[in-house]
């Protein structure tokens, strides 16, 4: 896991600095920094699952707009969840 936090702390400094290839600029990087600030300051890091939390059961849509529930899915092994945020 350590691995991944140096990677991440790498990315991070890279994007902030505004060099290629991300090319970020200092006002959005500010919003992004604002608005995290923001999140933090309603205590939702308190109220989130932590890593080996169990998640709770949910339906959602697939990508072909059926129906899933996380419950099938266990039972056909270890679920990996990933979220998409759409198109840009």
């Amino acid at each position: 896991m350590a691995e991944l936090q140096q990677r991440l702390d790498e990315f991070k400094k890279t994007f902030e600095s505004g060099a290629p290839p991300y090319n970020a600029p200092h006002e959005a990087i500010e919003t992004m920094h604002r608005a995290t600030a923001e999140l933090k300051a309603t205590g939702i890091e308190g109220r989130s699952l932590k890593a080996g939390d169990p998640a709770p059961g949910f339906t959602l849509f697939n990508q072909d707009h059926v129906q899933v529930a996380s419950s099938d899915l266990l039972r056909q092994g270890p679920l990996v969840i990933s979220f998409f945020r759409g198109h840009w």
